[in-house]
């Protein structure tokens, strides 16, 4: 195949740019033939091959041009062919006419060889080299078959595959150790099956007749006495002493090659195939340069006036955006997305995704292993109960103590509740609130507070209002945390304490009182860690009269 020059690739991709005709047909002079000989390999279907390189070639006379790098021109007619290839259903392994003749170019080991026509013959290196690419993948095959027949470098070999350069060379090398290891194993298989097959015997020569008068005067001449002499052995001539004879050096190089595979020795096949002219010819032949020494195929004469008039025919320009629309889209470097290899950005966005995942699971687990008590609230875990304390009610006056002495209660001027009636009522509450002699007065284990001033006269009594709290069920929902609760006084002044069923739920004030029509606003705070799992509690709003407010809290799924 004719080689490609680098530096004329700009001026290839500039005169697509500006519509030049004859830079179209430039561009197919110097890569249809590789083209063709790539798609057929990948297809094996001659029509196919061809209609896949017209397209190709009609693409990037249209989109090739938004290529970031003009020098990977060839990088972007391989990855378009290509996927059209994958699109359409490649072969499982490379194909090859039979018919072909592999080049005489040095696809064998030329040491210790005294004739360069004494090659294997052509069927036989087709059976090697499709045993040798059938030991690889897919896409392994398609790697040794771009890097190594036709030459493209690792850069622009990774621009092809949707690769990186780095990992498109690691690749390479792989493929290549592997393709050669294959390809020492078919040898010695076929080493080992030469040597166990059955060699005919070379038919002996007949005797040729002898001349009579030889006869005759054989017969004639007497033989002359000779005394017994004992043989004296054969004395080798003085010099250096010869060494052993050894095996050839292509068969040497082989035996390497083969252990380094791993293969185990076989002395019987070693020691035919060192003697066998067959296996000597096999063993001197190299995986790559054999790839590259393979049969190409014969580019249709046709093809170039097909892309041309398609190409330049003002009647096919919905044709032509159509062929371009069935390429698919660009990476932001301009050259075709492979179906078959996730994009930079993929891989990129996976990565992230997994590693959030992961960091996620590890929350969780942590949450789940550490309970919900986890963090320091204003609450202590475990948490109050649902429902409150009873506190004291007040005492109905008789008809006839209307001037007496009334109980101690959280109210009043004067008991243990104090003065703000903020202090918890007392464990034991009054079981007999109605009283009608003076002398069941408050229990003496309630003392007068001493800060309160004596005074001749009780005070009059204090209206009480009525503690209203809104709304009754709060809902945090789609990841807020925080809400409001308000407090209002009805017909009297409230004194009012708060409790919560869970230290996750947080309020900015938990006790206080209002004056009549007084309000006032709440904020509940959901506590969660990194992960907060869905949830209920309640809060529980208790006034001055021990009556309780109820409040359910609600909360879905949080994240941080």
């Amino acid at each position: 195949m004719s080689p490609s020059a680098d530096a004329s690739d700009r001026k290839l991709v500039k005169g697509l740019n500006e519509g030049d005709e004859s830079a179209l047909a430039t561009v197919y002079d110097e890569y249809g033939e590789r083209i063709y000989d790539y798609v057929l390999s990948m297809l094996g279907d001659g029509k196919a091959a061809a209609r896949i390189v017209h397209d190709t070639f009609i693409d990037a006379a249209r989109r090739a041009p938004r290529m970031r790098d003009h020098l990977h021109l060839g990088s972007w007619l391989y990855g378009a062919a290509r996927r059209r290839c994958i699109r359409r259903g490649r072969v499982k392994d490379l194909y090859w006419e039979r018919d072909g003749e592999f080049a005489e170019a040095p696809f064998l080991d030329r040491a210790d060889m005294p004739d360069a026509a004494d090659l294997p013959p052509s069927e036989e290196l087709h059976d090697l080299l499709r045993a040798s690419l059938a030991h690889l993948d897919p896409v392994d095959q398609e790697i040794v078959l771009l890097a190594f027949r036709h030459g493209l470098p690792p850069a622009r070999l990774g621009a092809a595959l949707g690769l990186p350069a780095r990992r498109a060379a690691a690749r390479t090398r792989a493929c290549r150790a592997e393709f050669e290891a294959a390809l020492a194993d078919e040898v010695r298989r076929a080493a080992h099956d030469c040597a166990s097959r059955p060699v005919a015997p070379e038919p002996e020569p007949e005797p040729e007749p002898e001349p009579a008068s030889v006869a005759v005067l054989a017969a004639a001449a007497p033989e002359p006495d000779v005394p017994d002499v004992p043989e004296e052995p054969d004395v080798p001539e003085a010099g250096p002493a010869r060494p052993a004879a050894r095996p050839a050096r292509p068969w040497q190089a082989f035996r390497r090659r083969a252990e380094s595979a791993g293969a185990a020795p076989d002395p019987a096949a070693d020691a035919h195939a060192a003697g066998c002219p067959d296996c000597r010819r096999r063993a001197r032949v190299r995986a790559v340069p054999l790839l590259a020494a393979a049969p190409a195929p014969v580019l249709p004469a046709a093809l170039r006036h097909r892309v041309m008039h398609t190409a330049t025919d003002p009647e096919l320009a919905a044709h032509r955006a159509d062929i371009a629309a069935r390429g698919g889209a660009l990476t932001p470097d301009g050259l075709p997305i492979q179906p078959d290899v996730p994009s930079p950005f993929t891989r990129r966005w996976l990565f992230t995704v997994g590693g959030m995942a992961g960091a996620l699971g590890a929350a969780l687990v942590a949450v789940v292993a550490m309970g919900p008590g986890i963090g320091s609230g204003t609450l202590s875990w475990p948490p109050f109960g649902t429902e409150p304390q009873p506190s004291i009610t007040r005492p109905s006056p008789s008809p006839g103590a209307g001037g007496g002495d009334r109980p101690s209660g959280p109210a009043g001027g004067s008991g243990a509740g104090g003065p703000g009636g903020l202090q918890p009522p007392p464990m034991n509450p009054q079981t007999q609130p109605d009283s009608s002699s003076p002398a069941e007065s408050p229990s003496p284990s309630a003392p007068a507070s001493p800060s309160a001033p004596a005074s001749p006269t009780p005070d009059p009594p204090r209206e009480r209002g009525v503690l209203v709290v809104n709304p009754n069920k709060v809902q945090l929902n789609g990841g807020t945390k925080t809400a409001s609760v308000s407090l209002a006084a009805e017909d009297g002044p409230v004194q009012w304490t708060a409790m919560s069923s869970t230290s996750q739920l947080e309020l900015s004030q938990m006790q206080g009182g209002m004056p009549e029509d007084g309000t006032m606003q709440l904020t509940v705070t959901l506590r969660t860690a990194l992960i907060g799992l869905p949830g209920t509690g309640k809060l529980t709003f208790t006034d001055s009269e021990g009556f309780p407010h109820v409040v359910e809290v609600e909360w879905g799924l949080t994240l941080l």
